[in-house]
């Protein structure tokens, strides 16, 4: 192991983490802002998440690189739409 593994390990985390932001990003802009803030830090766990589940199950040449950064997209994608519908379903059972 040299010094240069840590460091792109931290990279790899961080790219996954970055593309569960893009949905999130897109989904803040949509909905100009509303509930947007709340899933934030769910969107980068579960980029995170999503793109390590595929060289966990195997994925670890380069067609797993790139299919654990489309599942880093889509998992970022599915968290982040799913806790801001939750939180925009309770905020108008409040105003209601």
């Amino acid at each position: 192991m040299t010094f240069w593994d840590p460091l792109a390990l931290l990279g790899v985390l961080a790219l996954w983490g970055v593309l569960g932001l893009v949905p999130w990003w897109l989904a803040l802009v949509v909905s100009r802002g509303r509930s947007a803030l709340i899933s934030l830090p769910l969107a980068f766990a579960a980029g995170v998440a999503g793109g390590a589940l595929v060289p966990a199950l195997g994925g670890k040449d380069a067609l797993g690189f790139a299919i654990s950064l489309l599942t880093a997209f889509a998992a970022g994608a599915v968290a982040s739409t799913l806790l801001m519908r939750w939180s925009m379903r309770a905020i108008r059972k409040e105003s209601s």
